[in-house]
């Protein structure tokens, strides 16, 4: 009976998915660019810029924020930032779209961005491009994905395409006599212990190895990335011959890994749950010292390890390499780079020009120092050569929201304060490159395909809900043939033919 709610919350999980130096305001004179400074722009004129920004919890800035006076007082603007929460962007952007009533400067999200890039609506950055100097320094792969060729429609909003680091219960390997895993195999056994073994050593059968959960957006496996990655399942779309090929046709790598996966269910190693996971569930199981490994953000790893020690003060939590898989092969959550900045095609161009100076400043040392740790003595001083203190005014202002939800540098350390300790930004720094050397990218990500924005979430859905009967033992793994058959019939040739067009473009 378990089995069964737990299976139909699934059906409703995931089928919901269908229905974050100062200079003169004035001046117009030249200045010299050093690699850091865009080329000279009039600024003579105020100009008011309506901008459409991302928010998520706690709101956006009013505008008499310090960071946006700062702003305008170096770029004589004046900003208007209209903060829409996350949740309701996507709605917004159509609202507008309908409306034809876009504001100057906006960010789009991926599948409005492909939908309206051939209407005119943006302006094209490239023939500016060389004017901009740290714009153009983004590099190229990103800075043109999802582009028209020869145009650059987008500026790409910058994530940390490995960033979250697999995780293990140091404290409990040690209680166990165990060893941090490096193989598939390894991390079974070790998993298994962690479900059987009374890790956390109160008596009870109360915890267990792993956990995952299921993306709403795009109906996916998420927190199981590297075992799926060990079996040779791609990330979505792999290049083969230089043809995308659909994880869905992959039917011999996910019998390996739904074999692994059905017995990990049946012997309580995998979290019986998982069907209803939402997209926190597997930290906050892992911070509740339910179960042994978990995928945690290294931005936010003090936040992590003091849940971990609040219950337990004795906890050690420790980042691992993903173990390989029976081939050596293996991978990591990797996400993409999709969304994009845009400036309105239709506006002044003093409007557009003083925009792009806004964004490459940004992206500058002055600039990304300043949108990270906000204003000296406002937001933080200095206290001695390479010391500074955080100030009140901080946590009041959150100086950091053009940096976290708007536009900033392309470096992992997007989220290291300038008063916090060296070594522990060094740490983090060590965690992003380790998991940089296990990138599992999409290659299909982004591109286009009429058939699956119209169809892609249902087959998906019903890819998926195979894929969970087949864990919890209610079909056979060989039923794995007819889901990746019905997948090709039901839309699945079409997607793919479609998504190859879009690749060679």
């Amino acid at each position: 009976m378990k089995k069964l709610l737990v299976l139909c919350a699934l059906a409703l999980t995931i089928g919901s998915a269908v229905g974050c130096s100062k200079q003169d305001a004035g001046s117009a004179s030249p200045q010299k660019s050093d690699g850091n400074t865009a080329t000279a722009v009039d600024m003579s004129e105020k100009l008011t810029i309506n901008w459409m920004a991302r928010s998520y919890q706690g709101g956006g800035w009013p505008d008499d924020n310090p960071m946006i006076q700062e702003l305008n007082k170096k770029f004589n603007v004046d900003i208007k930032i209209q903060w829409v929460p996350a949740a309701n962007y996507k709605e917004k952007l159509n609202v507008l779209a309908a409306s034809n009533d876009f504001p100057d400067v906006f960010l789009v999200l991926n599948p409005e961005f492909n939908k309206w890039k051939k209407q005119g609506l943006f302006l094209d950055i490239q023939p500016d491009l060389h004017q901009y100097p740290n714009l153009s320094n983004i590099p190229k792969d990103r800075l043109y994905s999802l582009n028209p060729k020869g145009k650059l429609l987008g500026l790409p909003y910058y994530v940390t395409e490995t960033r979250d680091s697999l995780s293990i219960r140091e404290d409990w390997l040690k209680k166990l006599n165990l060893s941090a895993p490096k193989t598939i195999d390894e991390f079974y056994e070790v998993a298994k212990a962690f479900a059987t073994k009374d890790p956390d050593g109160n008596g009870q059968q109360d915890t267990t190895g792993f956990s995952f959960y299921y993306d709403q957006t795009n109906n996916t496996i998420v927190d199981a990335n590297f075992i799926m990655a060990g079996f040779g399942i791609s990330n979505q779309w792999k290049d083969v011959n230089g043809k995308l090929v659909p994880y869905q046709t992959q039917v011999e790598e996910w019998k390996k890994f739904l074999t692994f996966m059905n017995k990990a269910y049946n012997e309580g190693v995998l979290d019986k749950d998982f069907a209803v996971n939402k997209v926190r569930s597997t930290v906050e199981k892992f911070e509740a010292n339910k179960v042994g490994f978990a995928y945690l953000n290294p931005n936010d790893w003090k936040n992590h390890v003091n849940a971990v020690k609040k219950l337990t003060p004795g906890a050690v939590v420790t980042a691992i390499d993903p173990p390989k898989g029976p081939t050596g092969l293996t991978g990591t959550i990797t996400y993409e780079m999709l969304e994009k900045n845009v400036i309105n095609a239709k506006i002044d161009p003093k409007k557009q020009q003083r925009i792009l100076k806004i964004l490459d400043y940004f992206l500058s040392p002055e600039g990304s120092d300043f949108i990270k740790n906000g204003i000296e003595g406002v937001h933080y001083k200095k206290v001695s050569d390479g010391k500074y203190e955080k100030l009140p005014a901080a946590d009041k202002d959150r100086q950091n929201l053009l940096n976290n939800w708007v536009f900033r540098p392309f470096d992992p350390g997007i989220q290291m304060y300038k008063w916090e300790d060296p070594t522990y930004h060094q740490m983090i720094r060590e965690m992003f490159a380790a998991n940089e050397k296990s990138v599992w990218r999409n290659k299909g990500a982004g591109l286009e395909s009429e058939t699956m924005t119209k169809s892609g979430a249902n087959l998906n859905i019903k890819f998926m809900e195979t894929v969970s009967k087949i864990i919890m033992g209610r079909e056979p793994v060989s039923a794995i043939e007819k889901a990746s058959a019905d997948w090709l019939a039901g839309g699945g040739n079409k997607i793919i033919e479609e998504i190859n067009k879009s690749y060679t473009e």
